[in-house]
């Protein structure tokens, strides 16, 4: 029967060799004793969450090398905190190894996308709790899972998410994760070669998933011959009852130059999209990854968060680097967590604090201008708790332009506007979306007033 023990020793000596000793100490000083086996999976108990994420972000790539060339078995290291392991209500007490099938599986995903380090808010929940649908019933919810919404607001997130789900419950799954252009050069090299081998290699990897995870597939625009070859690999997956998970930047039906039976394949299942996330939800991710940058995510302060939220409302991969960027500064130079500190560590990135502030100002000022000329109203109406309907619509308009034009905050237009609370702003965003939707008197004040605010 395997020895878990003795493989971990085996692949902590090859991590010590290769990171330095310094280096190694740093991370897996504590990191040295295997606390259970189950569904495949060694886990390795780890003193806190900093040392978990460090492992998962920056070594697991080697440890799956060392473990692969250490055992023919699909076997997985996991990583658990001793806060975790203290909160399990039945303690592994000697449970029996269990030697795994000896099927050649392998994971290509990247370890830290999970559903449980994945911010939830409501421009991202019904997205959210399909892909978990899809993941603990697959194929039974729908096939396939189409995912698409602007770059950096969580698709490929949620798409690892499910795949790493499923691995977790069963690391002999087959999952294959690519991405257009590799799916695209996978077929030109298998095709350029003239080789029977590399083209049956070639299905032989896609035919062969249980689940077959696909980013960016706008990508296949103008391909004509892959689309083709990617049709006839979706045909066979779905024909054989595995799951197809897609993730793109626009709905199915808006894709360009894509054959028209494959783009109705795509709507076959369901479709999510992920929208631009509000400033609270942006908040809220960041405090989630302070929580595995540094011991105490309260030592930065507020307001260095609802600078960032700020500056980087649309990208959370660009927020994610920014906060990146700004903790790794302050712990290199050993100095505050400050906003003197944030525009230093962040100057090539963000413009000087005045000169971001005063440009804000002026926007939010000359759009408060526009639309009170228009209405004929006064800027004291505008910031007051007045309830007269042409006042109201008047400020609900001002936010609806503010936020969707001038993609302004919701937190710093409700502080320009009379200190309104996040709520409140967001209610009157809402009620000019819907009434743009029908209502043609609406339609026409708002292209004639974002017309004027172009000319100004």
């Amino acid at each position: 029967m395997t020895n878990y023990q003795e493989i971990w020793n085996k692949v902590l000596e090859k991590l010590k060799d290769e990171s330095g000793e310094a280096s190694f100490n740093e991370i897996f000083s504590n990191a040295k004793e295997v606390y259970k086996f189950e569904n495949n999976y060694v886990y390795v108990s780890v003193p806190n969450e900093l040392i978990k994420f460090r492992i998962n972000q920056y070594y697991s790539k080697k440890i799956k090398e060392f473990t692969d060339n250490l055992t023919n078995s699909p076997i997985g290291f996991k990583f658990i905190t001793k806060k975790d392991i203290e909160k399990e209500v039945k303690i592994n007490n000697g449970s029996k190894f269990v030697q795994p099938d000896a099927k050649n599986v392998g994971r290509n995903l990247s370890s830290i996308y999970r559903f449980d380090n994945f911010v939830v808010g409501e421009s991202n929940r019904f997205a959210f709790l399909t892909s978990m649908k899809v993941a603990e019933n697959p194929v039974m919810v729908c096939n396939p899972l189409y995912i698409f919404g602007d770059v950096g607001v969580g698709k490929t997130h949620l798409m690892t998410s499910i795949g790493n789900f499923m691995l977790d419950n069963n690391i002999n799954t087959n999952v294959v994760y690519t991405s257009s252009q590799k799916f695209a050069e996978d077929y030109f090299l298998a095709t350029s070669k003239n080789s029977r081998d590399k083209i049956m290699s070639f299905y032989e990897k896609y035919n062969s998933a249980d689940l077959l995870l696909v980013d960016d597939i706008q990508f296949l625009e103008g391909k004509q011959a892959t689309q083709e070859e990617f049709f006839k690999i979706f045909e066979e997956l779905v024909n054989k009852n595995k799951q197809i998970i897609l993730t793109s930047d626009r709905p199915a039906n808006s894709l360009k130059n894509v054959m028209a039976r494959l783009k109705s394949r795509f709507t076959w299942g369901i479709s999510v999209s992920i929208n631009q996330p509000d400033h609270n939800l942006l908040i809220n991710i960041l405090k989630k990854k302070l929580s595995i940058l540094i011991e105490d995510p309260n030592d930065v302060p507020n307001d260095v968060l609802d600078i960032l939220a700020n500056y980087f409302p649309s990208n959370i991969r660009d927020l994610e680097g920014a906060l990146r960027t700004y903790v790794n500064y302050c712990i290199c130079m050993n100095c505050p967590f400050t906003k003197d500190n944030l525009y230093i560590a962040l100057e090539q990135l963000l413009p000087s604090k005045a000169n971001k502030i005063d440009s804000t100002k002026e926007i939010i000022t000359k759009a408060i201008d526009v639309v009170c000329d228009y209405y004929k109203v006064s800027t004291n109406d505008i910031l007051s708790t007045s309830r007269k309907q042409q006042i109201v619509f008047a400020r609900q308009m001002l936010m609806y332009i503010l936020k969707v034009n001038l993609n302004i905050p919701l937190q710093t237009i409700g502080d320009s506007l009379g200190n309104r609370d996040h709520a409140t702003v967001s209610h009157g965003i809402d009620k000019i979306t819907i009434l743009l939707k029908k209502d043609n008197l609406s339609k026409t004040d708002y292209n004639n007033l974002y017309k004027k605010l172009l000319e100004e």
